[in-house]
């Protein structure tokens, strides 16, 4: 079964910014990302991550730190 989808304003706020950018709206990856978030599918949504983080030869712990300096510099 598929869990309720989240309503957390921040996941909201970096959704509608994320959404926003010409880029990432013609992107597979990123749809694909925007879906599991939308659904609160963690597990793909986490799979997702690793799979960026190593793609980009980066940590999660990393990868997370540059996500929160990303967002609150906009």
């Amino acid at each position: 079964m598929m869990p309720a989808p989240m309503n957390n304003p921040l996941i909201d706020g970096m959704m509608n910014r994320l959404r926003s950018d010409p880029m990432l709206s013609k992107n597979p990856l990123a749809q694909n990302l925007f879906t599991c978030l939308q659904s609160g599918d963690s597990k793909k949504g986490e799979e997702i991550a690793m799979n960026l983080c190593k793609t980009y030869g980066i940590t999660p712990e990393e990868a997370c730190k540059q996500a929160m300096q990303f967002f609150t510099r906009r």
